[in-house]
């Protein structure tokens, strides 16, 4: 555990949360900058910054109470969908450096937009791109 993560302080019961969840290895609990109300934020004991730094094992079990927490977001707040959000590193919107996915509850009217615009490979580009992430696996 990070002593200055906000998320540790969380999980050590240093800061209270509205917690939803808790298990040996996760703990789930309301997002107080809600996108939505219902929005909830799941996330692993142990102290990982980005997921592709977690074992596996972690990893599934996170992903497992994230359909939990998924499904009773959906019902208690009667949504009509959900995103299921992870961010890694600051340019990919990371606040906080520690591995946690969103449970968004999403509105037909709710105005949020979480979409980007498309953009386009040169010719021969995405070869070259499936052969260098293939080249590193």
């Amino acid at each position: 555990m990070s002593d200055e993560c906000i998320f540790c302080k969380i999980v050590k019961g240093e800061i209270p949360s509205y917690k939803l969840y808790e298990d040996d290895d996760v703990i789930s609990f309301l997002d107080i900058g809600p996108a939505n109300k219902g929005h909830a934020l799941v996330v692993s004991k142990l102290h990982y910054e980005l997921l592709t730094e977690m074992p596996s094992e972690l990893l599934q079990k996170m992903i497992i109470v994230v359909q939990k927490i998924a499904a009773a977001v959906m019902k208690a707040t009667k949504a009509d969908g959900f995103n299921v959000l992870n961010n890694n590193k600051k340019a990919a919107g990371q606040l906080v450096a520690h591995v946690h996915f969103h449970v968004v509850p999403r509105f037909s009217d709710d105005g949020l937009k979480l979409v980007w615009p498309n953009k386009e490979y040169k010719e021969k580009e995405i070869e070259e791109y499936m052969d260098k992430i293939k080249s590193v696996l």
